[in-house]
């Protein structure tokens, strides 16, 4: 029944990976709409890890709700298995979030802060659990899970800053050995906001990109909302599988 469900490539799309602002003022994207246009970087002060942690904090206070078009690819080489989605995500604070699978198979996740529906269309069959089952099926998901609450991760994940490249990265670890994995956060040079990442999990790539981001666009509560379409096979209080690696 749930076969091709996956936590991590379920929610790591969701974090998305920030791509790291240059000791130059950047001037504002032109196709910038109104409301992004107050999470561009203005300070030509050079990027530290502190630089960065303030800025989230910052960022993470005016954030209300963000949509974006994403792809992602999940690889596991000692498998041999490789896996590509592309979609769409749309989240509203603190925890209300709806991601749409477009390719390869049209798939609705839908979050209103208390359940999650996951409607596989070509299947005709929906499975409801609760949003928390889903964070506590692994210590990394519950942690990583910090939805708009960037400055956050950065206080609770060893954290290093990576510069040189065009985009300054990332790399969060956990602080204890338990759930050994690391996230890699490619930082926007206009907003510091992740669009690029990769989680890596032993041998296992998640790697999830970010297009038409938008931050604080109009969203409404009842876009989080979700019936069972008629005809549909319905799962309720499905426990997902606790991750091992």
């Amino acid at each position: 029944m749930v076969r091709g469900l996956s936590i991590l490539a379920l929610f790591s799309a969701f974090f998305l990976s920030p791509e790291i602002v240059l000791a130059k003022k950047p001037a504002p994207p032109e196709s910038a709409s109104p409301s992004s246009l107050e999470f561009i970087r203005t300070s030509s002060e050079p990027v530290s890890l502190e630089y960065v942690l303030v800025h989230f904090e910052k960022f993470d206070a005016r954030l209300k709700s963000l949509s974006a078009d994403f792809s992602q690819t999940l690889t596991i080489p000692d498998t041999g298995m490789t896996s590509a989605i592309s979609g769409s995500v749309a989240y509203l604070k603190p925890e209300r979030l709806r991601i749409e699978h477009i390719r390869p198979e049209r798939q609705t996740v839908v979050s209103d802060g208390r359940d999650i529906w996951i409607h596989r269309h070509e299947h005709a069959q929906v499975i409801q659990s609760k949003l928390n089952d889903w964070k506590e099926a692994d210590p990394m998901m519950n942690n990583l899970m910090q939805f708009g609450s960037y400055g956050k991760m950065l206080k609770t994940y060893d954290v290093e800053l990576v510069t040189g490249a065009a985009r300054p990265v990332l790399l969060l670890r956990p602080k204890t050995g338990a759930g050994e994995f690391s996230l890699r956060l490619e930082l926007d040079p206009s907003t510091l906001f992740p669009q690029v990442t990769e989680l890596l999990v032993g041998s296992m790539r998640v790697r999830t990109q970010m297009t038409n981001t938008l931050f604080n666009p109009p969203l409404k509560a009842a876009e989080f909302e979700f019936t069972p379409p008629a005809g549909c096979d319905v799962f309720k209080n499905f426990k997902p599988p606790r991750f091992s690696q």
